[in-house]
């Protein structure tokens, strides 16, 4: 089994390496952009965890979150302490659409 990792801040960094995530702590986007096109590259990561303001901001500078030609690593955003803002649900409500072809209706 490959790796489990965690790039994002100091605080949910602690929480993931209590659950026994190997983490990497990051300050700046750039710094973030720079890890996660390394672990990207690495054959041994499964599972890449970001929180959800770190990938807004690399989603913005069109960073790519799995290596060409695999569907890996696995891409999991978690909200950050300062709360979800919802931006992965929109992402995720737009590819659904587009895969079935309709723009489809959020029931609220």
């Amino acid at each position: 089994m490959g790796r489990m990792v965690f790039i994002g801040d100091k605080y949910l960094a602690s929480l993931m390496e209590l659950i026994g995530v190997e983490t990497h702590t990051v300050f700046t986007p750039i710094d973030a952009e720079k890890k996660v096109r390394s672990l990207v590259n690495q054959d041994d990561v499964d599972v890449l965890i970001v929180p959800e303001n770190i990938y807004v901001e690399l989603s913005a500078r069109n960073v790519r979150f799995k290596k060409e030609g695999t569907n890996r690593p696995i891409l999991m955003v978690i909200p950050p302490l300062s709360g979800a803002t919802g931006k992965r649900v929109e992402d995720l409500y737009n590819l659904v659409s587009q895969a079935v072809g309709v723009k489809l209706q959020l029931g609220r």
